[in-house]
């Protein structure tokens, strides 16, 4: 039996992180979130900054607020392949959704697809670029500007990724960020809006989170910082209800802002998680150094004007996760499938799908075949090469 089970990803929690997020559950201190919101307008060069319950309430009010700069009756175009949240972002924004396709050997936007739901008269393009692999931004930029459309950039899992010497998150027009456990830099929960320009639509009724939030909040960043270690992770990953590594669609929820407590441990661990950051780096690259000659596993290529932060290391593999030597090994050491389908397969998509593609090829190629790795620092060396091995 395995003692120890790898997390499919980590972000760094410190002790000191999770008595600060109790300390301010309990309303000890001075607010962080100021100092969180002028950190985030420092370093990705944002000019107003609205901290939000999370990466995907962050998402909603960029899509709304994309609208009000472009035909508030404009769908939104979404990556046809890409996390259900994104999905939730847009039924939350109350929008019809357009779907485009990936390319399936760079995971970056099918330029073709993007252009035909443009033409088709969406004028709100979420990018979303998938586990830190950046996309040519100048490209997407070109066409947006002959459409007049919006880019939205969804940065969720852009921590550490740049593109021209640029963060991810810094490209679009308006970006959002996600803190989630598993974002590379959390709060626990947590998300961000960042403008290069001020707001047009006003927000207004954000709602702060109340006492039992900021404990709930506080309390899982504590146990997160307990059991999120791989000796540990076998104990809450073996409870069913939690839902750990699953993929579900979640239905909206009314927007709140950030709790205390997350603002607290994302300023507490900005450090750690540029850390982390660069060795995830170290481990893709010995693991892409291990895949090179292998004839069953296709790597993505990095842009060569970006660094990718690689949240997790994407591969497609002939017959997808089935084509694994033991799936019993994978679970162990934190390997797991892609998304299990494209979004056209969610009922609350199908609801309000509209445009021109019907098929998103790419996508389809990806949810058989995309397999992601873990990358992060608490893989030994003999896992990484057990992770290699198994592909």
């Amino acid at each position: 039996m395995e003692i120890r089970h790898q997390l499919p990803a980590y972000s760094p929690i410190t002790a000191k992180a999770s008595l600060l997020a109790v300390a301010q559950a309990l309303r000890l201190g001075d607010d962080p979130r100021p100092q969180l919101r002028a950190l985030l307008e420092r370093e990705y060069d944002a000019k107003s900054v609205l901290l939000c319950g999370s990466g995907t309430q962050a998402l909603t009010i960029a899509i709304r607020e994309a609208r009000s700069r472009v035909d508030p009756a404009s769908p939104v175009a979404l990556p046809a392949f890409s996390c259900f949240d994104v999905a939730t972002a847009a039924v939350g924004a109350d929008a019809r959704i357009m779907l485009y396709d990936l390319d399936p050997d760079t995971l970056a936007p099918d330029l073709e697809s993007l252009e035909r739901v443009m033409r088709a008269g969406s004028g709100i393009i979420v990018i979303a670029p998938l586990y830190g692999l950046p996309v040519d931004w100048s490209e997407l930029s070109t066409l947006a500007e002959r459409y007049d459309a919006v880019l939205v950039e969804d940065a969720a899992q852009g921590n550490g990724a740049t593109w021209r010497g640029r963060r991810v998150g810094t490209l679009g027009e308006i970006s959002t960020l996600s803190f989630g456990r598993g974002k590379g830099w959390t709060g626990g929960n947590g998300g961000a809006v960042l403008l290069r320009r001020g707001f047009e639509e006003a927000i207004s009724n954000i709602r702060t989170p109340h006492f039992a939030q900021e404990a709930t909040n506080s309390l899982r960043l504590v146990v997160q910082w307990m059991l999120g270690r791989p000796t540990l992770y076998r104990i809450p990953v073996s409870l069913p209800g939690l839902g750990l590594g699953e993929t579900t669609y979640r239905s909206p929820v009314k927007v709140t802002s950030i709790s205390r407590s997350a603002a607290a441990a994302l300023l507490a661990t900005y450090e750690a998680s540029k850390r982390e950051a660069e060795a995830r780096t170290i481990s893709s690259n010995v693991m892409l150094s291990c895949l090179a000659d292998s004839l069953q596993v296709r790597t993505f290529p990095v842009n060569t004007e970006a660094v990718a932060g690689y949240l997790r290391l994407p591969v497609r593999v002939t017959g997808g996760s089935g084509g694994l030597k033991s799936r019993g090994d994978a679970l162990a050491l934190g390997v797991s499938r892609g998304y299990p389908s494209t979004l056209a397969d969610l009922p609350q998509v199908a609801l309000r799908l509209c445009g021109p593609d019907h098929k998103w090829q790419g996508s389809q190629t990806l949810v058989r075949e995309l397999v992601t790795l873990p990358t992060h620092s608490r893989l030994n060396s003999e896992e990484i090469s057990r992770v290699a091995n198994l592909l």
